[in-house]
């Protein structure tokens, strides 16, 4: 019998086979552990729930450069807009754990979406990364409409049932629901004219096609700086340092009134947790400089930078408001 074929290397061979087999699950660990601390090693696709232009996209914007050179990899944005921001939401909760996808996620597809009975994803399937920042919701109007205060546009509407018309960046949206919520809550009623994306809303009220517009501040800054549209109120807590001649729905005769929005970014649910660090670390570092806060201030958002635990936990209170709020008003994600 041959040297290789005798009992004792037979034996000794599947001494080396079985040890191994033992060794396989530990060399599986210490590859996932290799590939988490030399993360990232290629591009990271960041996946908006809106359209190009909208406030999605003007966040990406500021964070997306500063991510990818803290990184050393480039952030390719990904906008896969409509549903209520359901195509995006699902996209990013389906793709792998790895830190290669990224959701831009915003209280309208994350909360409100998630809020509604039935929603196709929880805001379980995500593991937070840190919210970047929160900004109100502004009601504008085109000057043609001759209105300069809230108050005048309600009484307006109630003079006129279904004659004024508003625009929203979609059904869903957290622009239409701060509409639909104040509306109910004023007693009066205007067509919703939802638009696939805040663009091509903004464009039709200052054709002048629809009169009356909800969205978020950033979109339009400029827009009321120059003149061209007319702000009448913010639906936040408080009124903005950049707008200050802007009141809050509150003040304007609402009390109580507060719809605010906030963008942060979250990645699938079981990304490591060195690999979520090492992005809300990047994420923090852009925060605090004082360019990234300038922007910020000038689109009317205020900065954050929380605890992925405060995160989820903000997430979480925010879906369970919103459903009672939506259960309250009679309103749906429809």
């Amino acid at each position: 019998m041959s040297a290789r074929g005798s009992p004792v290397a037979l034996v000794a061979r599947r001494r080396l086979l079985l040890q191994a087999l033992l060794a396989a699950p530990w060399l599986g660990s210490s590859a996932r552990a290799a590939d988490e601390t030399e993360y990232p090693t290629r591009p990271i696709r960041m996946v908006l729930p809106s359209t190009i232009g909208g406030t999605s996209d003007l966040v990406a914007r500021v964070f997306a450069d500063r991510l990818g050179s803290a990184l050393g990899q480039p952030i390719v944005i990904d906008a896969r807009p409509g549903a209520a921001g359901r195509i995006a939401v699902e996209n990013v909760a389906n793709a792998a754990p790895d830190g290669y996808t990224l959701l831009l996620a915003n209280n309208g597809a994350n909360a409100i979406v998630p809020a509604e009975r039935g929603a196709p994803v929880s805001a379980t399937a995500f593991a937070p990364v840190t919210m970047l920042v929160r900004l109100p919701i502004v009601i504008a109007v085109t000057p043609t409409l001759g209105v300069a205060r809230l108050s005048e546009l309600i009484e307006r509407a109630r003079n006129a049932p279904g004659k004024l018309s508003y625009a929203s960046s979609g059904v869903g949206s957290t622009s239409h629901i701060a509409a639909d919520l104040l509306f109910h809550r004023a007693g009066v009623r205007l067509v919703h004219v939802p638009y696939s994306g805040t663009s091509a809303a903004v464009r039709d009220v200052l054709s002048g096609e629809v009169p009356v517009l909800f969205t978020h501040l950033g979109t339009i800054a400029g827009l009321l700086s120059s003149g061209r549209l007319r702000g009448l109120a913010v639906t936040g807590d408080h009124r903005m340092a950049e707008f200050p001649e802007l009141p809050t729905v509150a003040e304007a005769g609402y009390r109580g009134f507060e719809v605010t929005t906030w963008h942060g970014v979250v990645a699938p649910a079981g990304t490591p947790r060195p690999i979520i660090e090492r992005l809300r670390a990047a994420l923090l570092a852009a925060l605090d400089l004082r360019q990234v806060r300038a922007q910020l201030a000038a689109l009317g958002m205020e900065p954050v930078g929380d605890t992925p635990e405060q995160f989820a936990a903000a997430l979480a209170a925010d879906v369970q408001r919103w459903s009672e709020m939506l259960h309250a008003s009679g309103s749906a994600v429809r």
